[in-house]
């Protein structure tokens, strides 16, 4: 927790309340990716030697999102209207109870059920995570803060991954029951440092910003949907092209790791560079950068190779997460934040369980044809974005979007802000 109090002050968010919040979500994201993702080096493996075949392994790695894509968008609208933690603890909670089932039951069909469960629960708490930052960090801010939350998030990513490769394909039934004990950890900071937000007053459908009437937010839903082509194939083809490299279980953990750290190292000069820089151009070197290498990757037979470009790439990732959700927090009112991300992330999701689904099938024909395919959905999207977000701001907050104060005040307290103070209560933590 030190360290991330550190971090977040290195990234100079200053407003102490503020910061509070920024710190525990950053440690949710520690926690909650830390524990999910120890098991996901080795999944599309362990699934393989219990009875799933290569389109079974992707339908399942599929489900995780296909659920995610369901909840997200109604999850979101219903974090505008009571609050944002208690819709994380659920998700959460939900998450680690999946985690449990999967270890006692590994069938295909089991697993596919309880693969889906996991992701409505992760799915339930990005949305929520995002969208308290956004609301409560000030724009000027809103970069950094975001980077401190991917840098969290990410070194969680890192550490996962390794012990998960180090435990071996054996001990995958142990691992997927501490995977679940440090996800439900992830609810203590939430639960201590948080507010209790009783939400924004409810947006009249007449008064709502019409999401896809604005460029802004559709260039985040199209750049969120490039990304989650990318994820969807790696999620399932990553680790399977390594083992068909001949990778062992312990590089598969390392390449995990190795793409996490440096994503982590650079993330808060990246949250600088947002809130400095034109959050258009940012997003698209991220996603030329992600394009160029899936076509790469497939082209090398050395682990070494594969390995170490991997967290190369970390470098160019790393900046387009915080510029696209910055660019979105910028876009909207703090009342309809929780809909517009739950909007956007239900397009990546959707096109993570599209890709998941068919990339297995499509690994079993031709080992370089999904990555192909994720770089060809990644280069569309850069040519759309050139459409799209022309003459859109890249910098302060779109008109419409009131800027300056945190969305987050206490009762009573003037703010800037086009949402009355009346429309939020924060009461002490607990």
């Amino acid at each position: 927790m030190n360290a991330l109090k550190r971090i977040v002050r290195a990234g100079a968010i200053e407003d102490r309340a503020t910061r509070r919040i920024v710190i525990a979500v950053s440690a949710c994201a520690f926690a909650e990716w830390g524990g999910a993702s120890s098991v996901l080096p080795l999944l599309p493996i362990y699934l393989r030697r219990h009875g799933s075949s290569l389109a079974m392994v992707g339908l399942t790695m599929a489900a995780f999102f296909a659920a995610a894509v369901l909840v997200q968008y109604p999850i979101g609208r219903l974090s505008d209207k009571i609050g944002r933690r208690q819709i994380q603890i659920a998700g959460l909670v939900t998450y680690s109870v999946a985690t449990v089932l999967f270890a006692l039951f590994a069938a295909p069909w089991a697993a596919f059920l309880f693969r889906a469960l996991q992701g409505a629960g992760t799915g339930i708490v990005d949305v929520a995570n995002a969208a308290m930052i956004g609301e409560a960090v000030p724009e000027k801010e809103r970069g950094r803060a975001f980077g401190a939350f991917y840098g969290a998030r990410t070194v969680g990513m890192a550490i996962g991954p390794f012990l998960g490769g180090v435990a071996g394909l054996k001990n995958m039934d142990y691992l997927f029951l501490a995977a679940a004990a440090v996800v439900l950890l992830a609810t203590l900071p939430i639960s201590l440092l948080t507010p209790r937000l009783s939400g924004h007053r409810p947006v009249a459908r007449s008064q709502r910003t019409p999401l896809w009437k604005s460029r802004s937010v559709m260039g985040v839903g199209i750049a969120f949907l490039a990304g989650g082509a990318l994820v969807g194939t790696y999620e399932v083809c990553w680790s399977l092209l390594l083992n068909l490299r001949g990778a062992t279980s312990w590089e598969l953990g390392l390449s995990w790791t190795l793409f996490a750290f440096p994503f982590a190292v650079v993330s808060l000069p990246v949250g600088w560079l947002v809130d400095h820089m034109d959050r258009r151009y940012l997003v698209l070197v991220a996603l030329a950068g992600s394009g160029a290498f899936a076509v790469i990757y497939p082209l090398l037979h050395s682990v070494a190779w594969l390995v170490g470009l991997g967290a190369l790439e970390a470098v160019t990732v790393a900046i387009g997460a915080p510029a696209e959700l910055a660019q979105l927090s910028a876009s909207v009112p703090p009342a309809e934040l929780g809909r517009a991300q739950g909007a956007v992330s239900s397009m990546q999701t959707g096109a993570v369980a599209v890709m998941a689904t068919v990339s297995g099938a499509m690994f079993a024909v031709r080992a370089w044809l999904p990555f192909v395919v994720a770089a060809g959905v990644i280069g569309a999207s850069i040519v759309a974005l050139g459409f799209v977000w022309r003459n859109v701001p890249g910098r302060g907050s779109i008109p419409g979007r009131a800027s300056g104060a945190p969305a987050v005040v206490p009762a009573g307290v003037e703010t800037p802000l086009a949402v009355s103070p009346e429309a939020i209560s924060l009461e002490s933590a607990g």
